[in-house]
């Protein structure tokens, strides 16, 4: 069969392929060829181009790498680079999901579209988030990093640009290839068997490739490493150890409830937030000595089982059309594990109970209201209080994540006549997502089992076989009574997603000033995503303590896009002009939710000479809310957030006292009581209003080769996202922020947002989906790719880097001159991010023979508390910035002969540690898929290969 000039698995995304950053050595050689013998295929075009010019930063990561580094999930690897922000990993427990993701520039995975040799895979969440646990990481040839707006290529999804992921089609022969994965401390135990089987058949007319993998990941507590057991707070100036304030103990807090510590009525020596000895016996709680360490019962490294099959075929049916079909099945189980339940609830208890101390009893006999309305307080009536209570005797809560996912695809593409082409392909995906939670508590339960008789022995209701509940003081709970008031719950979501696409493609004419002729392509794309989410009968009336309730979320929506694209050579190989070509693609999309949208793409390359290019590009792209965004029904979330009105929150001359007592907070208490936990519940949820968001992307960079074997780019990139799609106010704490500190006004939405408790504390905040005002980014890539030889041995630098300029958010559209800015900087504002100044990676191979040494230098740049970079209040900052981190990873590789080869590696060899955080930490004190918390890991891995 001929070469058709339009491939089937033709990468994502406008990019750099001029001199593309491969990290391995051998993979550049074998490119240098590759541009002698055949064209290029240029990533982010469906046009065949030979030549090499481009628009948008682009990283290439050949398999080579994925082999060297001794990543077994490719999201680490992913991770690592400077264009991207580490999203959900291996480390992701709370918040966290099961699923592996990519998230470039910082916008959000659910901006960044993942494809699989440059179409669309399966999408494992109802954002339409590709899991790459389910991609087959053996089968990688290299995939194709692109930042910049792509959806005039490619379609929605593609704002913050593209990663394509492409594979192995022409394999031959049975290859077993294992990895095996410790570290230095004997823990955190990681493994990984394949096997590739392919050949060729009917006299070399097509090829089969099958893939079997299977992967084991052995779970890490945060307790079985110093820097994560315990959990860091921020009191007095200092980190302290802390933790959540729902203690095992039992907490009982609010307006009223006074108990006299000594039994003697002494002034000033109440207290009004009392923990409990195992005989009911009262005392203050002290903040944050008191405090309960949930570190240790949350994994540090998620276990993960996971088993994938894969095929990829192709067939020429004559010389002119080929036939290919791909079929991928995964089976991906993450468990997660938080602490036991902190349960928070207000109930009536009885004064009477056996189960408190004479003082408790004359407490809670003072605050008895007519319970049993016959319009007496008397000895049958209750106290209602607000209670919290840390169910430690029922368990932690233990999460079970399954997802089971298909896809299946078939096409045929092929020449036409000479010039001109076609492809088109179906495309079926689906995914199953069982979520089985255990160790949650029923609240109706738990306030029935409180609810005792005189004695104590028995509950007032005796309905359901009720047991009494003691949770006043730790151990109180009995084996009887945890089984009386644990529940579990079976959530499914179902997810499936349908793709037809045709196009065609050709040549046109050839302008006299140039050589090449003018190339064209036309196409048609129809997709349908509909979904799921169905939860347990408890988590959907609501009636949980512990893990988070939701209702349904059901929808679907469905496109249809007609694009275009063309490359017009204006002049080539004259003086001071080696080349001129224009670049420009369109595509109009009409969908069922939000009607007819437009995207487009046009760029300028400028080659002067040989050795240098320029190139300037602009692309508006667009993004259709997905299902999750439009449908999801409400639930609720605890983010890290600050309550402006507690003492830790409030700003003199800044947050308004009296707004705060208006909202709620009791008389003379604002910037005076203490906030209850450093998490504040959010209501979230879809809004079906939602309107698409636009970004409009500008670029600008060269790449220079001043000598052979040396290839300099450096691009500007500029990203605006307007309408972009958020929770209200950009989320519970800014939300916070923007009734209190800066619209001030309790009619305004964000205060009508808020509901607080009887004691000031804040209930709830609620932030559901709205298009509200930008997200704009700005910075340089910096990549410099040198190869030299030395007689007998070939050395490799592989330079790749990112400098953020800007990253702000405008969380209200009606007020442009509200923004948070999070460039180089971390914490709540930035919805606990963390995004760094400076990020850069330094790759240096050596090679001899069947030898090679490399050495990968890994730098984090500082950042800074993003109260710091918004101006806000710092006089209480503990940590104000963290430390630049300089992470080194060795690797050496030995080819015994052309079929086995072994590698072997050590990564983080330095045990650099990050920073410690207190509460603007994502989890574990730190950002774990940012840092390194594990130390040292050690690493063998070996492929071998029959003929």
């Amino acid at each position: 069969m001929k070469r058709t000039k339009l491939s089937a698995a033709i990468s994502s995304a406008i990019g750099i392929t001029l001199a593309p950053l491969l990290f391995s050595n051998n993979a550049l050689a074998q490119q240098s060829e590759n541009l002698v013998e055949e064209e290029v295929l240029v990533t982010g075009s469906r046009l065949s181009r030979p030549d090499l010019d481009s628009v948008s930063p682009m990283t290439v990561i050949g398999s080579e790498e994925f082999k060297i580094s001794g990543n077994i999930n490719v999201e680490q690897k992913l991770a690592e680079l400077p264009s991207t922000n580490p999203s959900f990993g291996a480390s992701s427990n709370n918040p966290g999901d099961g699923t592996a993701r990519v998230d470039l520039r910082g916008l959000g995975a659910f901006r960044t579209l993942v494809l699989v040799n440059g179409r669309r895979y399966i999408p494992a969440t109802q954002t339409g988030i590709v899991d790459l646990n389910s991609i087959p990481g053996t089968l990688i040839k290299q995939v194709d990093v692109v930042t910049g707006g792509a959806s005039a290529v490619y379609g929605s999804d593609a704002l913050a640009g593209v990663v394509n992921f492409q594979l192995v089609d022409d394999f031959e022969g049975v290859e077993v290839t294992g990895l095996y994965d410790i570290t230095t401390e004997g823990d955190a135990e990681r493994y990984n068997m394949d096997i590739t089987i392919g050949g060729n058949f009917d006299d070399g007319r097509g090829n089969a490739v099958l893939y079997a993998s299977f992967l084991n990941r052995d779970p890490l507590f945060q307790g079985d490493r110093d820097f994560s057991s315990v959990t860091l707070t921020e009191s007095n100036g200092t980190l302290v150890n802390g933790g959540s304030s729902r203690v095992p103990e039992g907490r009982v807090s609010g307006a009223g409830f006074l108990v006299d510590p000594d039994g003697v009525p002494n002034s000033g020596d109440e207290f009004d937030t009392a923990i409990f000895s195992p005989t009911g016996a009262a005392r203050e709680f002290l903040d944050p000595e008191d405090r309960f360490n949930f570190a240790p019962d949350n994994y540090l490294q998620l276990p993960q089982e996971r088993y994938l099959i894969s095929t990829i075929a192709h067939y020429d049916i004559n010389e002119s059309v080929r036939a290919y079909s791909e079929l991928a099945f995964s089976q991906n189980t993450v468990p997660q594990q938080l602490a036991p339940t902190p349960a928070a609830t207000s109930v009536f208890l009885n004064p009477d109970s056996p189960l408190f101390d004479a003082a408790t009893r004359s407490a809670l006999d003072a605050i008895r209201t007519d319970t049993n309305n016959d319009g007496v307080v008397d000895g049958n009536d209750n106290a209602p209080v607000s209670i919290t209570r840390r169910m430690v005797e029922v368990g932690p809560r233990q999460v079970v994540d399954e997802r089971d996912a298909f896809r299946l695809l078939v096409g045929v593409n092929g020449e036409i006549t000479d010039n001109w082409n076609f492809d088109a392909y179906y495309s079926k995906s689906s995914l199953n997502r069982i979520n089985l939670l255990e160790n949650d508590i029923s609240r109706s339960r738990l306030l029935q089992g409180l609810a005792v008789t005189d004695d104590g022995t028995a509950c007032q209701d005796t309905s359901n076989g009720c047991v009494p509940v003691n949770i006043f003081g730790a151990g109180n709970i009995t084996e009887a009574a945890a089984n009386f008031i644990r529940i579990g719950a079976t959530n499914v979501t179902t997810i499936d997603q349908e793709v037809i696409q045709a196009n065609i493609s050709g040549e046109l004419f050839t302008i006299s000033s140039a050589s090449n002729p003018v190339s064209i392509l036309f196409g048609y794309e129809h997709r349908e995503d509909e979904s799921s989410f169905r939860p347990d009968t408890f988590l959907s009336s609501g009636d949980v303590l512990g893990f988070n309730a939701g209702q349904p979320t059901v929808g679907k929506y469905s496109v249809d896009e007609f694009f275009t694209e063309f490359n017009v050579p204006l002049v080539e190989g004259q003086p001071l002009v080696e080349s001129l070509s224009l670049w420009g693609a369109y595509r109009y999309s009409d969908y069922s939710n939000v009607g007819g949208t437009s995207s487009y793409a046009t760029a300028f390359n400028y080659a002067p000479t040989d050795k240098v290019t320029f190139r300037v590009g602009f692309q508006e792209a667009v993004r259709a809310p997905n299902v999750s965004e439009l449908f999801l029904g409400q639930s609720n979330g605890f983010p890290s957030a600050t309550d402006p009105c507690s003492a830790d929150g409030f700003i003199t001359g800044t947050t308004d006292a009296a707004l705060c007592e208006a909202t709620g907070v009791p008389a003379g208490q604002a910037g005076v009581f203490d906030q209850q936990d450093s998490q504040i519940e959010g209501i979230f949820g879809g809004n079906p209003d939602l309107q698409e968001e636009t970004s409009n992307t500008f670029t600008i960079g060269a790449v220079i080769q001043p000598i052979e074997g040396l290839d300099i780019s450096i691009d500007y990139y500029d990203i605006e996202i307007e309408d972009a799609i958020d929770t209200f106010g950009g989320g519970v704490n800014n939300t916070l922020n923007l009734c209190y500190n800066v619209f001030r006004d309790a009619s305004n939405p964000a205060c009508q947002a808020v509901t607080r408790q009887s004691d000031g504390n804040v209930d709830t905040v609620t932030v559901l989906n709205e298009n509200i005002g930008k997200i704009e980014t700005s910075g340089i890539d910096l990549n410099i790719n040198y190869v030299v030889d030395l007689n007998e041995s070939t050395l490799a630098f592989n330079f790749v880097s990112t400098y953020l300029d800007t990253w702000d958010e405008t969380p209200v559209a009606s007020q442009p001159n509200i923004v948070n800015e999070c460039a180089g900087a971390f914490g709540s504002i930035c919805d606990t991010n963390i995004l760094p100044d400076v990020v850069a990676n330094l790759r240096t191979t050596w090679s001899i023979g069947n030898l090679s040494l490399s050495a990968l230098v890994r730098y984090i740049g500082e950042a800074e508390d993003d109260q710091i970079v918004n101006g806000g209040d710092t006089s209480d900052i503990v940590v104000p910035k963290v430390d630049a981190e300089v992470y080194l990873d060795l690797n050496a590789a030995y080819s015994f002969s052309e079929d086995f080869r072994v590698n072997f590696g050590v990564n983080n060899a330095l045990d650099t540690e990050p920073t410690p955080l207190g509460d603007n930490s994502e989890q574990a004190n730190t950002f774990p898929e940012t840092y390194n918390l594990l130390g040292p890991r050690v690493f063998v891995s070996a492929s071998y290969k029959f003929r």
